[in-house]
């Protein structure tokens, strides 16, 4: 029973990771789109608190899960009045690991 317990945990440990590692994955490859996708500077950096990953299948496993990653652009106009701009990137998972950037192709943008 104790090997039961074990393996099952240990098998739950790994898909956290995986499926952390897969978030990870989205963000940078949502971070390379933006760049294009706005005409930034290649060397542009990015800061964690402006993005916002949300999957929309409950199963992350499956080829044709779509992750929803929201930017947040902060910025103030002539008045000093802080202006929030928000940029949508919808992803649809077309590879079977999830690990590699070319898993994910940017369906929308907006």
């Amino acid at each position: 029973m104790k090997k039961i317990i074990l393996l099952l945990l240990t098998v739950l440990a790994v898909s956290c990771s995986s499926n952390e590692k897969q978030m990870e994955t989205v963000l940078e490859r949502a971070k390379d789109d933006l760049k294009i996708q706005l005409q930034l500077p290649e060397e542009t950096k990015f800061s964690e608190t402006d993005f916002n990953i949300k999957e929309t299948a409950s199963d992350l496993e499956n080829i044709g899960a779509k992750y929803i990653v929201t930017f947040t652009v902060k910025s103030q106009d002539a008045a000093g009045e802080l202006v929030q701009k928000k940029h949508r990137l919808v992803y649809l998972k077309v590879g079977e690991d999830g690990l590699a950037k070319r898993d994910y192709e940017l369906e929308s943008f907006d």
